[in-house]
């Protein structure tokens, strides 16, 4: 009984612990890509995409005939706990033809996810920590035709979600037993929108396009809102960062059936909440024929140096189909991603319809 006493007095006489965030950082990552890029090995920076908003480049829409909007989803399966038998956050995206040979577009992707379970250990406490959430970010540029072989675009990416911890804590007394208690709380991560620019630009060179971008370094504010198992709230604030990205690709139509790409994503080591995702590069070759009948057949292949999964490598097949005169179309890739000893396999497909095709039905 006594041993039991002294147990609730330094229960009593600690603190709760403040905000732990998830050792996995922000979660597993993935680029926003059209499913068209997916199916060619990520392939989007010098890859002309009038029916697409490409993140990497968004100056590839600047020879869009008409307005269209493209909805995507995607299921994963695998051994990255957080995405598998996941169906990933629908995105969308969507191209304005404006005057002055200018296209203004914008486009919503999941960019993280995260489940996780952290154990803890301090003066009075011991438990679990249960993280699950994301993040998305959104795209906005302008996109202006300066000739008919070069164009370039201005906008801005940012970056938004939340994760959210369930702690689970019991109370140990030193050198005793320990004693169950029921200590719960949840503390929520809200990532406020943090915007950064993004400068890109396309030069088409006859039988080779070649495409760059740079998005500068982003800050946001992150309120971290705790809620006891009983009544009581609290709230506090903190900042996050995530380092600028660089983007440079090449096409090549050795025939006019025929597409032939090349691209590397670039990105500095990011630092946020408490974790480190070290610099690297993902390099990506892929290849799109044009197979008639409005079909088209991909394949790619793409290697990962540093960053979420390094050492990765991943290879892709895709097919797309452009129907009502190529007012709207379909497109599905299918990827199989192995690194160190595990692997994953993705299924994305996406719908495209233009003004014309939505206005016909």
């Amino acid at each position: 009984m006594l041993s039991e006493i002294m147990v609730v007095l330094v229960l009593v006489a600690a603190e709760y612990p403040p905000f732990i965030p998830s050792s996995s950082g922000m979660g597993s990552e993935l680029l926003p890509s059209t499913v068209r890029s997916a199916g060619m090995g990520g392939i989007s920076t010098a890859l002309e995409s009038p029916d697409g908003l490409s993140f990497s480049n968004p100056s590839t829409s600047a020879w869009a005939p008409s307005s269209g909007v493209t909805w995507t989803a995607a299921w994963r399966t695998g051994d990255d706990a957080a995405w598998d038998g996941r169906m990933r956050f629908p995105s969308f995206s969507a191209i304005f033809p404006l005057p002055w040979r200018t296209v203004l577009a914008a486009g919503l992707s999941e960019r993280s996810r995260l489940l996780d379970c952290n154990k803890i250990e301090q003066d009075g406490y011991m438990g679990t920590l249960d993280w699950d959430g994301g993040l998305s970010e959104a795209c906005v540029a302008a996109s202006f035709r300066a000739a008919e072989w070069f164009a370039i675009s201005l906008g801005s990416r940012g970056v938004f979600g939340s994760n959210r911890c369930e702690a689970s804590l019991t109370g140990t007394a030193p050198g005793g037993p320990e004693l169950p208690i029921n200590t719960q709380y949840v503390d929520e991560a809200k990532f406020l929108p943090c915007w950064g620019l993004q400068v890109g630009a396309l030069v088409r060179l006859g039988v080779i396009d070649v495409g760059a971008s740079i998005l500068t370094d982003r800050r946001g504010n992150i309120k971290i809102d705790r809620d006891y198992s009983g009544d009581d709230e609290e709230e506090s604030r903190g900042r996050y960062d995530l380092p600028g990205e660089f983007n440079a690709g090449v096409v090549a139509r050795p025939f006019a059936w025929l597409s032939l790409g090349a691209d590397v994503h670039s990105r500095k080591t990011m630092h946020i909440l408490q974790s480190t995702v070290p610099d690297g590069s993902i390099i990506g070759l892929g290849a799109e024929a044009v197979v008639g009948s409005g079909f088209s057949a991909r394949a790619g292949w793409s290697t990962t140096d540093g960053l979420w999964r390094d050492g990765a490598t991943r290879w892709t097949s895709g097919v797309g189909y452009r129907f009502a005169g190529g007012a709207a179309g379909l497109d599905l890739s299918l990827s199989r991603e192995t690194w160190e000893e595990s692997g994953e396999t993705a299924v994305f497909v996406s719908l495209w319809s233009s003004e014309d095709w939505l206005g016909s039905n």
